[in-house]
Formats: C-alpha cells, structure tokens, sequence
C-alpha cells in the first residue's frame, strides 16, 4: 500500500512539474477532499495546473506496486482513492463488477468484490475549468476464491471442487458462518486436507443439517492453522479412516463434556461431534459409548454405577464443566451413578472427570434436579 501511494505521489508531482515548468505556482490542495471550486483567482502570474488523474486503494490484503494490482480473497472490500494534480468538481467511477454499486459518483467509494475475477478499474474527474480526463487500470483488482475451510457467502466464491456449507448462518445447529468444503463419500480428500466424518442422526428425528456429511477440511495441529473463525478440532474420521483427525471448523458440533440439550428439552446426537448426546447433567453432555469403541483424544472411557460405559472429559487445561449445576469434577467412586476409569491416558493422568455431582440429598441438586440413591452413594440426576 505505501508503494502504491508513493507510486500516486510522484504521480503527481512529474504531472505539477510538466504545467508549471517555467513558473513556481502554488500547490493545490488535495482534491479528493476539495471537491468545491476555489473562492479567489490565481494571483497575476501563475498558471493553473492542467488536469491529470490517477487512482489508488486502500484495504488492499496484497498490493503489488509493479503490476499495480490489489489482490484478495472474497469477499473483498477495498476503498479507491484518487490522485489529481487540480480541483475536481465530480468523479465518475466504474469499479468494474458489473454490480449495482460499480457506478458511482462517490469521491473515495469503498466496494465489496464478491464474486472471483479480474477487474478493470475506470475513474472519470471533471476539472474547476470543466475539462474531463480519464484514467483506467486493467485488471486492477484480482479477486480470488477461497479455499477449504476459508469463509463464504455463497458456493461461487469457494474453488472449484468445493460448496459454501452452511452459506449465511443457514444452518440452525452447524457453523454461524460459510465455509468453503468438499464431500468425501469415500475418505479421500487433496493435499492438506482430512476427511471428518460428521454425519450423524438428530434425536430426535429432526430435518438434518447441511453439515452432517462426511466432509473434507483443512487439517491442522493447533488453532493458528486455521482460518479466521475456525479452531482446529479433533474429529471422527470418514469412510475408511482409521483414528480421529484435526481438522480446521466451527464450534458446532460439540466436543466432549459439552452440552448437546437443544431448547426444548431434546438430547441432540447431531450436535456432538462424537455422535452422541449422553443423558448426564442438566444439559446432557456430549459423549462416546467406550464399550469396543475408543475415546477421542483428550477423553477416557469411564464406566458409571450404572453399568453404561461413557467417555468422560478430565478437568485439565481449564476445563472445570461449571456451567452445569448438576454436574462437577469429581474423582472415580462407587455409587449408583459413579464411575472408575478404564485404560487412562498414562501420558497425562487426571484426577478429576467431569461427572454428575455427588449428593447427599435434593438439596444439593437444586434447583434443576434430584439426588438419585437407589442402593448407594447419591449423585444429581435431571428432573
């Protein structure tokens, strides 16, 4: 951007000293601000700068003072800046989009490229003496499409091979914003990519949304890989995947220990990512039946009092499980809704799992449960 400004600037002052070589005439100011002719003559003797425009921008991801050309993905939102060597009384510009808003009159338009393609860039100036000069850059602006796992609005603005999912927050129970992904029905996906099995059934039987499929993202190790508005999940694997993988995608659906009840009530398989919504807590917790199934990284299979074997989340890095009142970080017990852990990660033991919360009587599960003891020690259970 600070080359293409100093590109403008030297613009200006070789087109200054061209009109006024044989003079020293005054500065003017700049036009993009001074759009109203001058109150007073110039003083005897000095001769008004001829006309000349150019144009800049601002905003620009990449801008490449040789080619002079704006780069970006979409949507790409740029503000235009010109660069005259006089007054202007008007500008026209064509941004080059074919959009409702490529035409205008504005002095420094802003402009959203929403779809990729290669822009021509027009700007028409009017001068204080009423001459008209006109200025244009082929293939200014180089709007791109985005990638696995970047952002959009619509499927036109993701690569070919890949859809916009959940395009405008159009999935109730998914991601808020689009991303740009592919399907992968048969586990193979392109370099860089991991296949993430997503598919799962709504409890109850509800309309699936547009990200229960099996999908191709972006892989990665840790949330700075990831596009803006996505962190890097551990996720189960697609068809023929072995082991769950790290891929780059929403908050929704749920990682383990998290509450997957939707607002009436319902335990939802569809918003966990481990494919089930377990009736522990307040707000059910997203889980994975252990028996014969491994957890995934960063949970441990516990068997409960009740003979259901579940994988629970230790109360590690931050992890406390708080928001539910009917559920703690408690250690393995007995009781009827207690737990031992089977086969713990040696690498990092825990202490604690989020689990139902012990108690004494309904008391302590007030206000949202009960304190179950049919045969043992008490723990909260929902009304």
């Amino acid at each position: 951007m600070r080359a293409g400004m100093k590109r403008g600037r030297l613009l200006i002052s070789t087109l200054l000293a061209a009109a006024a070589c044989k003079q020293s005439a005054t500065p003017t100011p700049d036009a993009g601000v001074d759009l109203a002719p001058a109150d007073t003559a110039p003083p005897p003797g000095d001769v008004p700068a001829s006309l000349a425009v150019d144009f800049s921008v601002e905003n620009c991801p990449s801008f490449d003072a040789v080619a002079w050309t704006c780069t970006g993905n979409v949507p790409l939102t740029v503000r235009f800046v010109p660069l005259v060597t006089t007054t202007v009384t008007r500008y026209q510009w064509d941004l080059g989009d074919g959009s409702a808003t490529a035409l205008t009159s504005e002095a420094t338009p802003s402009h959203v490229y929403a779809t990729p393609g290669t822009y021509t860039v027009k700007i028409i100036a009017t001068g204080i003496g009423g001459g008209v000069v006109t200025k244009s850059h082929t293939g200014f602006i180089v709007a791109q499409a985005n990638g696995p796992g970047q952002a959009c609005d619509t499927s036109t603005q993701c690569a070919p091979g890949l859809f916009c999912l959940c395009p405008a927050s159009a999935c109730a129970n998914g991601p808020a914003h689009g991303i740009c992904a592919a399907n992968c029905p048969y586990g193979q996906c392109g370099s860089g990519q991991v296949c993430a099995g997503l598919s799962t059934t709504p409890t109850p039987p509800a309309s699936p949304d547009a990200w229960q499929t099996n999908l191709c993202l972006l892989g990665c190790q840790a949330d700075a890989d990831c596009p803006a508005g996505l962190r890097c999940r551990t996720l189960p694997p697609g068809p023929s995947g072995i082991g769950w993988v790290h891929g780059c995608f929403a908050n929704l659906p749920a990682d383990v220990g998290e509450p997957c009840r939707d607002s009436s009530g319902n335990l939802r398989d569809d918003l966990c990512a481990s494919g089930l919504c377990a009736d522990l807590g307040a707000g059910g917790m997203c889980s994975l039946d252990c028996d014969g199934a491994s957890c995934p990284p960063g949970s441990d299979c516990g068997v409960l009092g009740d003979g259901r074997k579940l994988c629970l989340r230790p109360c590690t890095g931050g992890f406390a499980c708080a928001s539910d009142s009917l559920l703690t970080c408690v250690q393995p017990g007995l009781g009827d809704l207690g737990y031992q852990v089977v086969d713990p990660d040696a690498s990092s033991p825990a202490s604690t799992y989020c689990a139902p919360k012990p108690c004494g009587s309904d008391g302590d599960c007030l206000p949202n449960g009960t304190c179950y003891a049919p045969s043992g020690p008490g723990h909260c259970v929902r009304r």
